[in-house]
This record gives C-alpha cells, structure tokens and sequence, in this order.
C-alpha cells in the first residue's frame, strides 16, 4: 500500500504545533536531527509542504498533506518531537493556480 497521497484525493491542512510546558529540552534537543531526517522523508513522500518555526512563540507550523484528519495524525506521529507538542489542525483550501504552479516547479507535482 502506498503512503503517498493520491492527488486528486488529497487536501491540505494546517498544523500549528505549541510546546508542551513540562518539555525536556535536553531530550528535545538530542532528538532534533531526527527531526529534520524524518521532515525530509515525509516531504520526499508528498506528505509535508511548508514547515516553519516560531522559536519566540514555541510553535511550529507543518503544512501536511493528507486525505483526512486521521492521516495527518498517522503523519505528524512519525515526527520524533510530536510527544513535545499540542497541535491544532485545521483544513485549508487548496492551492490557488500560480501556488499550485510554483509548487508543481519547486517539488513536482503532489
């Protein structure tokens, strides 16, 4: 079974991610390489687009690809740090045209 969405099936959702008040920041920060390997993975497989962090507001914003809700879960749980976060989903509407282009440029298409 493949894990990579199905263009015409997928949506894009939102992720804002805040950071758990009683997080070990030792533990956080030994696992950050992962991290990132695991972000470049999930984007390689089409499940990830834009990621951005907020150190000052301890959030990070994950834009996930996915069909439902349920599979951004699945995909924001093989993130190493998701323990560390509360997140918020929220689906959003699909790219206008010249967002769609860009991205069809820069990562090929979903």
């Amino acid at each position: 079974m493949s894990t990579t969405p199905n263009p015409a099936a997928t949506k894009t959702f939102m992720v804002l991610a805040t950071i758990r008040d009683d997080t070990d920041f030792a533990e956080f920060t030994a696992l950050r390489a992962d991290e990132h390997k695991q972000l470049e993975v999930l984007r390689s497989a089409g499940r990830i687009a834009a990621h951005y962090v907020s150190p000052a507001r301890r959030a990070t914003f994950i834009e996930v690809i996915a069909a439902d809700e349920e599979q951004v879960a699945q995909t924001l749980s093989t993130l190493p740090l998701a323990r560390f976060f509360d997140a918020d989903v929220y689906p959003t509407t699909p790219p206008d045209p010249a967002e769609a282009a860009h991205r069809a440029r820069s990562r090929g298409a979903w």
